[in-house]
């Protein structure tokens, strides 16, 4: 079951929904691409043609992510597998006591 806090940080994700005064990376990066990309709480009938929009997309998080220092150079060493799921690979990263979810975004259209 969903507590009411998680339910509503994903309605706000759906919806797109600008969170103001977070400093946190995930909520500041969210932020920028609800800011510059709109959202749908439909499903994609057309969800190959979005496929532009979507190359579109990861180059803009590619950028702000290098803009903010927060792009990886290196994947970390994968002795610190943690988990993968049907779209990502999660490690951990003992140097920067980082947890780093890999998402290659395969389900979403965009």
């Amino acid at each position: 079951m969903i507590n009411n806090d998680s339910r509503s940080k994903l309605e706000n994700i759906i919806r797109g929904v600008i969170i103001e005064g977070a400093t946190d990376h995930c909520t500041t990066t969210r932020n920028h691409l609800c800011r510059s990309f709109s959202t749908s709480t439909t499903v994609k009938k057309d969800f190959e043609s979005k496929a532009i929009i979507k190359e579109e997309q990861a180059q803009f998080l590619k950028n702000f992510a290098k803009e903010n220092n927060l792009w990886i150079e290196e994947d970390p060493n994968p002795n610190n597998f943690l988990a993968r799921g049907g779209e990502s690979v999660v490690q951990y990263d003992f140097e920067s006591k980082s947890v780093i979810k890999y998402n290659d975004g395969i389900y979403y259209a965009t």
